[in-house]
């Protein structure tokens, strides 16, 4: 776990100098929150089967209408998941997602709430919010010292993911807010 707070640390650091060289350059920003998301519940959706022990080939063939493009990041996704192991696979796609989202608002803002984009901005903050719960929780931290951390509505958030890992563990942990960005993601219309 410690692997993956110093990939977390290390993204945001280098997200941080990236925008500073890249603030001139708006205009040329192509992300947005929902894609962000897509590529990010792709990713994690993969890891979950490369979890589960699909073979990439199988994972491959079982993804409907899949592209050259998406082949390759099924490949990426379970290449990196043996070379760093499952747990840190999860913490990169996680710290991917959070610095990408971030370079969004720093670039675009809060979208209106009236737009569908605000839509995958909440989940995208829902899901950073688990990912520090996550991290926080790794490092020790109880839920004493967690709660007071976040705000109030997250209390039951903080006290159930606390409880998962410890009686699971943290790829219990991982697993289940990789379902809850997804489920979050479904409900947008």
């Amino acid at each position: 776990m410690k692997v993956y707070i110093l990939i977390f640390i290390f993204s945001f650091l280098s997200q941080v100098a990236f925008s500073a060289t890249n603030t001139d350059k708006k205009e040329d920003f192509k992300h947005s929150f929902l894609s962000c998301s897509i590529i990010t519940s792709e990713h994690l959706t993969v890891l979950q089967l490369y979890q589960r022990g699909l073979p990439k080939q199988q994972a491959i063939e079982s993804l409907p209408n899949i592209t050259r493009a998406a082949k390759d990041r099924v490949k990426y996704v379970y290449d990196l998941a043996k070379k760093i192991g499952i747990l840190n696979a999860y913490a990169d796609i996680n710290t991917n997602f959070a610095r990408c989202a971030t370079m969004v608002h720093q670039v675009k803002g809060r979208p209106a709430v009236d737009l569908k984009e605000h839509n995958y901005y909440y989940c995208a903050g829902e899901n950073k919010i688990r990912f520090e719960i996550l991290l926080r929780t790794d490092e020790g931290l109880s839920i004493k010292e967690l709660i007071p951390s976040f705000p109030r509505r997250y209390e039951a958030t903080i006290i159930n993911l606390y409880q998962l890992i410890k009686i699971k563990g943290t790829l219990a942990a991982f697993d289940l807010t990789a379902n809850n960005l997804k489920a979050c993601l479904n409900q947008i219309k």
